[in-house]
């Protein structure tokens, strides 16, 4: 099986299973509790916090361990806000966990705008520009789009707020970023930035939150004072530490890694574009990550196609895995996706391990799939025969 949607998810990294079995049967110990065990435990907690903050640059009292990126994305729209009203900045592309919440804080009685992006998914600073006045509290913009690659420049987007905005708070969603490039919180002047730990080959059910020191936040979950008293709750201390691990290891050559994927998406874009027509390129080459490559086809349905290629022993996305099961106009509509396109997204999202020899039997595998379907599709005699010709192939 060749595994070509790690956007949606990674493979666990073999090694970090000793550190799960380590903390899940010896060392499983509440981290919390007062005897010798369990702070150990708790200070293998303190050194994990520390390996998380320096591959941020930031300070380790300055992390907080969540369950995932979305309920990162969560405590930072949520609990950052002091101002009870007041207007909330949001990108049109962003992942369904801060649009969502996005949504939320307008039900709450904020004002909420979304900002709109170019034809890649990158935010417009411009339109970015007109919305911002004193009367913004909150703005979250993605790092790196999670459904085209587009790659926000944070700094500048940090210094625009600062500007125009000064009393707002800044968040950016940095899942798809972490990990793949270089990332310095400091740098880019954010005052809150997600992460998670399965879009790096660690755990499922582990995040991060990095909090600027002197921002304050509101409790999300009420129990025990655990994250500083914003989210109680028993730390998963096994997971925590399987992603501490992943990082220390796997972190040292964030840059080597993009060059290789670099190339490896250079050559998925040529062999498309050499054999098939009418396709749309929706990632910007120059000025995204290389882990992300999104286009669309006029002539097949995005999710037969997915359904088609699995058949066939290679696994690609549509889009977010958290809209998969949701019929959902939103993306292809921010990025000016014609109709004709837009139900026919494609998403490829690489590792560090993937092979340009993999690109070729992707490309061999959608040719013989879209072969397939056009013989489907001129036996049927109506639009309701082409549908079921398509759930045929499942």
């Amino acid at each position: 099986m060749i595994y070509l949607d790690n956007a949606a998810t990674t493979q666990l990294d073999e090694e970090c299973m000793d550190v799960i079995r380590q903390y899940n049967l010896e060392c499983f110990y509440n981290p919390s509790a007062l005897y010798r065990k369990a702070m150990e435990n708790g200070n293998a907690l303190k050194k994990a916090r520390g390996i998380i903050s320096k591959s941020l640059g930031a300070g380790s009292q300055e992390i907080i361990f969540t369950s995932s990126g979305s309920e990162a994305d969560n405590i930072a729209m949520l609990c950052s806000l002091r101002a009870k009203t007041g207007r909330v900045i949001v990108g049109a592309s962003e992942h369904s966990a801060v649009y969502n919440t996005a949504l939320e804080l307008k039900v709450r009685g904020y004002d909420v705008e979304f900002v709109a992006c170019d034809s890649y998914g990158r935010t417009d600073l411009n339109k970015l520009k007109d919305l911002l006045d004193e009367k913004v509290v909150l703005v979250s913009i993605m790092h790196v789009c999670n459904e085209t690659g587009a790659l926000n420049d944070l700094a500048a987007i940090s210094k625009i707020i600062k500007e125009k905005s000064p009393r707002a708070i800044f968040h950016s969603d940095g899942v798809q970023a972490y990990g793949k490039i270089d990332v310095n919180v400091k740098a880019l002047g954010v005052d809150l930035y997600s992460v998670s730990a399965h879009k790096v080959h660690a755990p499922k059910g582990v995040g991060a939150l990095y909090c600027r020191s002197g921002l304050f936040l509101k409790t999300f979950v009420f129990g025990g004072g655990q994250e500083g008293g914003v989210r109680s709750a028993t730390e998963n201390l096994s997971g925590i530490m399987a992603f501490a691990d992943v990082v220390e290891r796997n972190f040292k050559d964030i840059k080597g890694n993009f060059n290789k994927v670099q190339e490896v998406r250079a050559y998925l874009k040529e062999q498309l574009q050499d054999k098939f027509d009418n396709i749309k390129i929706n990632t910007d080459m120059e000025n995204s990550s290389p882990y992300i490559f999104s286009f669309a086809l006029n002539s097949a349905r995005g999710e037969v196609l997915v359904h088609c290629l699995e058949d066939k022993g290679v696994i690609i996305g549509t889009g977010s895995a958290c809209n998969s099961q949701k019929s959902t106009k939103r993306i292809p509509q921010a990025l000016g996706i014609s109709n004709s396109y837009a139900q026919g997204m494609l998403r490829v999202s690489f590792n560090e391990k993937n092979t340009k020899e993999e690109v070729d039997v992707f490309i061999n595998a959608l040719a013989e799939s879209l072969q397939e379907l056009i013989k489907y599709q001129n036996k049927s005699t109506s639009k309701d025969d082409c549908i079921l010709s398509r759930l045929k192939l499942r």
